[in-house]
C-alpha cells in the first residue's frame, strides 16, 4: 500500500512537472500570455495600491486622531506640539528600522528603472517589500512623500518575480516589469496613461507595439481594481475642455518650457541640499529626526 501510494505521486509530481514546462513554454511563446500576465500584475498592484494606502491613511487617523475621511494634507487645525513631536518621533522610528534593514539587506535596492536598464528587468521583490514599508511608515508619520515610490517598487518586484517565474525572455520581462510599474503609477493618479507614458519613457525606455498591449493592460486593470476598492491616491477632477485658440500655444509652450527648467532647477537643488545636509549632520539618525 504504502509503495502504491508513494507511486501515485510520484506520478503526479512528474505530471505536475510536465504541465508546469509546458505552461512556461506557452507563455514564453505567446505574446497573448504576456498580456494575461500583465492584467495579473495590474491587479495585484491596484490591490497593493490599496492596501499600502489604507494603512498609511491609518497610522494619520492614529497619530493625528483625524476624522475617517480627512486626509492629512487637508487638515487645518492640528495642535503645534503634535506637528512637531509626530514626525520628529516618525523619523527616529524609521532611523531605527533602516539600520535594522542594513543589518539584513546592506546592499541598496534596485529600482525598477535601473533593473531594466543594468540587469535586465531583474528586480528583488523583498527590497520592493522593504521600500514600500518605509514609505508606509514615512507617509504615515506625516513625511512629505508620496505612496507611488513605494507602489512602483513592489509593482516591478512581482511582475520580475513572476516573469522569471515563467522563465520569460529578457525582453518580455523588461515589459513585463514596465507593465507593473505602469500599473502603479496608474492606480495612485488614478491615470492609465499617465503610468503608460511613465513606463515607456523611464522604465522600458522606447515605445514599442510589442510593449503596448502588456503595459496598457496592467495600467487600466490597476486602475480599475483601484477605482473599485477607492484606492487612488490623488484624485485631479477637471472641467469640459473648452475651445481653444491659435493663440494659447504658445503660452502653453511657454509653461511647459518653464515647467521643465523648474523640473531640473528642483533635482539638481534636491541633490544639493542632501550633499550639505550629509557634511553638516553626519548621522542618518539624526537627519531623519529633524527632517521629521
Amino acid at each position: 500500500m504504502e509503495t502504491s501510494a508513494l507511486r501515485r505521486r510520484v506520478l503526479l509530481l512528474r505530471r505536475g512537472a510536465r504541465l508546469a514546462t509546458q505552461l512556461r513554454g506557452w507563455v514564453r511563446s505567446s505574446e497573448v500570455a504576456v498580456v494575461a500576465l500583465a492584467v495579473l500584475v495590474g491587479a495585484a498592484v491596484g490591490l497593493l495600491a490599496w492596501g499600502m494606502g489604507t494603512l498609511a491613511h491609518g497610522l494619520q487617523r492614529l497619530l493625528y486622531d483625524l476624522e475617517p475621511h480627512l486626509r492629512l494634507s487637508a487638515a487645518t487645525r492640528l495642535p503645534v506640539w503634535q506637528l512637531l513631536l509626530v514626525p520628529a518621533l516618525g523619523g527616529l522610528a524609521l532611523a531605527g528600522l533602516n539600520r535594522l534593514i542594513a543589518r539584513w539587506r546592506p546592499k541598496s535596492p534596485i529600482d525598477p528603472i535601473e533593473a531594466n536598464a543594468m540587469h535586465g528587468g531583474r528586480l528583488s521583490l523583498t527590497d520592493g517589500l522593504v521600500v514600500g514599508a518605509q514609505t508606509v511608515l514615512s507617509n504615515g508619520v506625516g513625511a512629505s512623500v508620496g505612496l507611488e515610490a513605494g507602489y512602483t517598487q513592489v509593482g516591478g518586484g512581482i511582475a520580475s518575480r513572476l516573469g522569471r517565474a515563467f522563465s520569460l525572455r529578457r525582453g518580455d520581462l523588461r515589459i513585463l516589469v514596465g507593465a507593473g510599474t505602469a500599473g502603479a503609477i496608474g492606480a495612485a493618479f488614478d491615470a492609465p496613461l499617465t503610468g503608460a507614458f511613465y513606463a515607456f519613457e523611464l522604465v522600458i525606455g522606447t515605445y514599442s507595439i510589442a510593449a503596448l498591449f502588456p503595459v496598457v493592460a496592467s495600467a487600466v486593470t490597476a486602475v480599475l481594481v483601484a477605482r473599485g476598492l477607492q484606492a487612488g491616491t490623488y484624485i485631479v477632477e477637471s472641467a469640459a475642455p473648452s475651445v481653444v485658440d491659435f493663440g494659447t500655444y504658445p503660452l502653453a509652450l511657454i509653461v511647459g518650457a518653464f515647467c521643465g527648467l523648474s523640473g531640473i532647477v528642483l533635482m539638481r537643488g534636491v541633490g544639493l541640499t542632501e550633499s550639505l545636509l550629509v557634511r553638516a549632520i553626519p548621522s542618518a539618525a539624526l537627519r531623519l529626526v529633524l527632517g521629521g
